[in-house]
């Protein structure tokens, strides 16, 4: 069986039985699908439950659909941005480089224009991977959103998908939290809001597929994969600035960037 963290390719969601769940959109031309999956549901697709969206990325202003979706998943609140994965390896690296276009804000919470301007406290930080730090990035999450004081946590991550027209062509987001690694076999610590105590929505492309060759199965990843986590962790980051800090002009949050 080909392993997927996409919601989109779960082959249960094609019965007749759950296709009256799922709800197609179009936003700024761009094609999406949102499936809330509940108690019942989740036993059915042995998916968390809450809610998915699915953005098909290749026509209109993604970035623009990407930011009013992100709008109506993020809550009010200190809020927390972590990139999961290694930046050295290109196809896990989304999570690492979309903070480059996401700037922490909590430093600046003493000015008197950060009121004026109604900026968010956002904290920024890149857990790395387990067999590089020997600590779960689940614990690293926990430890720091308790110290700051957390009301919600957003997490980038690169995913794995089964299919291939799906293949650095979607934007997963969910409120159901995230696995990191569950998707190609290497399980580690859950990451929701039932493990932090506090609301958490993740967002995710799949950049590696399962290949199968004679009697071996291999994970492969596009030629040009470092063009494509380059646009998405800046349209990503850009979107994720805008929708915590909608009162800022795209300026402002460029100027706030430490490169």
């Amino acid at each position: 069986m080909k392993r997927s963290d996409l919601i989109c390719e779960n082959g249960v969601i094609n019965d007749k039985e759950i296709t009256d769940f799922v709800h197609i959109h179009t936003l700024y031309r761009t094609k999406y699908s949102e499936i809330i999956v509940d108690e019942k549901l989740s036993k059915r697709l042995k998916s968390p439950q809450g809610r998915y969206v699915t953005i098909y990325c290749g026509d209109g202003n993604c970035e623009e659909c990407l930011c009013h979706i992100l709008e109506s998943f993020i809550t009010p609140g200190k809020a927390l941005v972590v990139g999961l994965g290694n930046e050295r390896i290109c196809s896990d690296s989304l999570g690492a480089k979309t903070l480059r276009y996401v700037p922490a804000t909590s430093h600046l919470s003493v000015n008197i224009a950060f009121k004026e301007l109604g900026m968010r406290e956002v904290y920024v930080i890149e857990t790395s991977v387990t067999g590089k730090t020997g600590i779960e990035s689940a614990e690293q999450i926990s430890c720091i959103s308790d110290m700051i004081k957390a009301d919600i946590i957003i997490i980038i991550d690169s995913l794995a998908c089964s299919e291939t027209e799906r293949l650095c062509r979607t934007i997963q987001i969910t409120d159901s939290g995230i696995s990191p690694g569950a998707g190609v076999g290497n399980n580690r610590k859950a990451i929701n809001s039932r493990t932090l105590g506090c609301r958490v929505v993740s967002i995710g492309v799949p950049t590696v597929i399962d290949y199968k060759r004679g009697g071996e199965t291999l994970m492969v990843t596009p030629r040009n994969i470092d063009v494509v986590i380059d646009s998405f962790s800046s349209m990503i980051g850009k979107s994720i600035s805008r929708a915590l800090n909608p009162t800022l002009t795209e300026r402002e949050i460029e100027s706030l960037i430490i490169r």
